[in-house]
């Protein structure tokens, strides 16, 4: 009988819940993620805007200092004839152009394009008024210079510079101001998501482990029930084991006094029965003298003829005992058959199996030769395949397939040659064999008869007992194994046998 521990009960209602808060805390992890995703993005893009938009001032205000710093130039050299102030208007007009170039890269919108390209045609126009004035100088024409500059035209050209320049600086400031309350709102929108998060996440995380807490205990607790429980369960198995243990060994003590016992009744029956026999002669030669002596006593021809009769009934009677007697020989066989058959089930039962390491093919091998004989006078096969090692009791082994292999040349069929396969696989834990014949096989709804004890399938037409297959199934079980029967009548059987590999005393089957 197999060992089952009792199983420990599962607070399956505490695992839902953590399972919920679990799954909880991941969406709010994923969603926190997503948005911090998200919001990184806007905030990379408006910081980005933002500097782009401090670039713009910066070029914006650069491009007016260097146009005043070249106007100054040129009017401190008209003014003083002083190449010094050369200077300062030979360095500002190289940087002109490129201060506007650098501003148009950092431009997208369309209307600071258009803001840029008039830049361009102020400094162009700038340029050109100033370069008339230096070189109207430096000709010797200062009065000519002078009357330009009071023109105003480059006054005019810088007022119009000066008011672009300070109006795009304020837009871009009001831009920027924008940029910089988008940015803080959503660095502000971050931040209370983080926390909001970061708090449902300690809740769900303290929540998490004061379930996990509970259900610890509980388990502590059902493991140590479960731990009395099991060891309760352990001693019982043990006394019920050992009373099926005693219960069987009485069976099988029982089984054989009664068997023994059976015998001696069996015996005088049988010595008996050889004496009627014998005082059956005697008596029936006696009745034959004393009727041959009344016909002759009498002397009688009627007396004769009534003699007759007697005669006759007394040749019956003779002619009845002789088939009674013929009758309780032949009860007597087949009881004494099924009394040995008892008394040999009875000690194997009884017998200790001494496992070792068995070459399989050779055991088949000795079976074979054995029945060689039998299966050369009917032209049948045996052939036995390769078949795996197994560690099991030798004597046991040999009945199991020598009783399989008389069966398959016992039920052969008459209108074919028998042929016999033995073969034999292994898996991780188990050898099996299979033993296939082309027999008159056996009706599928006697499988698990032709197992039972005294019970046989089919045409009772060969001798037996009905104890081959009985004591073949008792053996397997014994050495841990199971016994399967696939099998059609007409169509031969295949008797398959699955062993342990490594037998051992805990190892016999409860199948």
């Amino acid at each position: 009988m197999p060992n089952k521990r009792v199983k420990a009960p599962f607070d399956w209602s505490t695992l839902n819940l953590q399972a919920v808060l679990l799954t909880v805390g991941f969406v709010i992890l994923i969603s926190i993620s997503a948005f911090t995703v998200f919001v990184i993005d806007r905030a990379a893009k408006d910081d980005e805007d933002l500097a782009r938009t401090l670039s713009i001032q910066d070029k914006l205000t650069a491009v007016l200092l260097v146009a005043r710093r070249a106007e100054s130039g040129q009017r401190g050299y008209l003014l003083t004839q002083q190449d010094v102030y050369l200077q300062d208007y030979n360095a500002a007009t190289p940087r002109m152009v490129p201060v506007v170039n650098e501003l148009r890269e950092l431009v997208r919108d369309p209307a600071l394009i258009k803001v840029a390209d008039r830049m361009q045609a102020i400094i162009t126009e700038k340029l050109h008024e100033l370069q008339r004035t230096i070189e109207l100088q430096k000709s010797g024409n200062l009065g000519d210079a002078l009357a330009l500059l009071r023109t105003n035209e480059g006054r005019n050209i810088m007022e119009e510079l000066r008011l672009l320049v300070t109006d795009t600086i304020n837009s871009q400031a009001r831009i920027r101001v924008e940029r910089t309350a988008t940015s803080q709102r959503n660095n502000m929108l971050l931040l209370i998501l983080t926390l909001a998060g970061s708090a449902l996440i300690i809740l769900i995380g303290g929540t998490s482990i004061v379930l996990v807490q509970r259900n610890y205990r509980q388990a502590e607790i059902a493991r140590q029930e479960l731990a009395g429980t099991n060891n309760n369960l352990e001693r019982i198995v043990e006394f019920r084991t050992a009373d099926l243990t005693e219960a069987n060994n009485e069976i099988q003590r029982f089984a054989y006094i009664v068997s023994h016992d059976l015998r001696s009744p069996l015996v005088n029956i049988m010595g008996f029965t050889s004496e009627l026999e014998a005082l059956r002669n005697d008596i029936f030669d006696e009745v034959a003298r004393l009727t041959a002596e009344v016909a002759t006593l009498n002397g009688q021809a009627a007396a004769a003829a009534a003699a007759a009769p007697t005669d006759a009934r007394v040749v019956q009677l003779g002619t009845d005992f002789d088939e009674a007697i013929r009758f309780i020989k032949t009860s007597i066989g087949n009881m004494d058959r099924l009394i040995n058959a008892v008394l040999k089930l009875s000690r194997e039962g009884r017998r200790q199996f001494h496992p070792e390491k068995i070459d399989m093919k050779a055991l088949l091998g000795q079976v074979a030769e054995n029945v060689s004989h039998r299966v050369m006078e009917l032209g049948a096969t045996l052939d036995v395949l390769d078949l795996p090692l197994v560690e099991s009791d030798p004597l046991a082994l040999e009945q199991i397939f020598t009783n399989l292999v008389d069966n398959a040349i016992k039920y052969r069929r008459t209108d074919e040659p028998l042929h016999i396969t033995v073969r034999g696989r292994t898996t991780s834990v188990h050898a099996i064999y299979d033993v296939e014949d082309n027999g008159r096989g056996i009706d599928g709804g006697d499988h698990q008869r032709v197992f039972e004890l005294f019970r046989r399938s089919g045409k009772q037409d060969r001798p037996g007992e009905g104890i081959g297959l009985a004591h073949v199934r008792a053996l397997v079980r014994r050495l841990g194994g199971t016994m399967e029967l696939k099998s059609e009548l007409g169509q031969g059987s295949t008797f398959t046998v699955i062993l342990p590999l490594r037998w051992s005393v805990n190892s016999r089957s409860a199948a």
